[in-house]
């Protein structure tokens, strides 16, 4: 028979799991299993009180979740300012991403390639990622590869121009695993990582990165974006 302090660390587990699934990927599913465990292990609470643990635990879960920002710059390297740089900030964001990854590019060009295979060897790896493109056809040279490649775990929005011709997908936004978000004035392209002066924030917040995928969803509910067909060219099928 397992240890009664065991059995509480093998609940907490299935209980911090089901609350990170839901947090990333807001899928409640994994909650089944641990109020299962729960009710066996508090026989005698009711229904109600086994759930009122879990929005217990939930709750706490969050409380702890500190929010913290740091300076993300482009400028030259003489620049002799304290503060993360684009480039390796966003590198490394996409980098360390486990679960989900949310990119949007008002501008892209050929000097972001490397960054493409990176996100390529993400979604190989299972990780679900979103990208929004403002103007497919001015992205479509530098976006080649990726547009060819067609995996269950890449999804490509494009910006739907509505009846203000002059509008766009102007914002720069990267969202890692729903938890940190780089939110800058840089465009993927070589002046906004290395040639202009260009300022933004590394955001480590749930609630902010979460914020941020729930307007994106709205918009595409909202038809502000179009799903792309991806794997035209037939290449790089899961």
């Amino acid at each position: 028979m397992w240890d009664s302090s065991i059995r509480v660390d093998y609940i907490a587990g299935l209980i911090k799991d089901a609350i990170e699934n839901y947090l990333v990927n807001e899928d409640d599913s994994s909650f089944t299993k641990a109020i299962i465990e729960l009710e066996k292990y508090f026989s005698n609470c009711s229904e109600t009180e086994i759930i009122d643990i879990v929005n217990i635990c939930m709750q706490l879960s969050s409380a702890k979740r500190v929010e913290h920002a740091e300076l993300v710059l482009t400028a030259p390297d003489s620049f002799r300012v304290k503060a993360l740089r684009t480039k390796e900030t966003l590198r490394k964001l996409i980098e360390d991403t486990a679960k989900s990854l949310t990119i949007t590019g008002y501008a892209i060009s050929d000097y972001f390639s490397d960054i493409l295979d990176a996100i390529i060897r993400k979604s190989q790896q299972g990780v679900y990622i979103k990208l929004y493109i403002n103007d497919m056809e001015k992205q479509k040279c530098s976006l080649e590869r990726l547009l060819a490649y067609k995996s269950r775990f890449l999804q490509v929005y494009e910006y739907q121009h509505q009846e203000d011709k002059m509008a766009a997908l102007h914002a720069k936004i990267i969202v890692s695993d729903a938890r940190k978000a780089l939110v800058s004035s840089a465009n993927l392209s070589y002046h906004g990582m290395q040639g202009n002066i260009e300022m933004g924030f590394l955001i480590e917040s749930s609630d902010k990165a979460k914020q941020i995928e729930e307007v994106l969803k709205e918009m595409v509910r909202m038809k502000v974006f179009r799903k792309y067909e991806l794997g035209r060219k037939g290449a790089n099928n899961d």
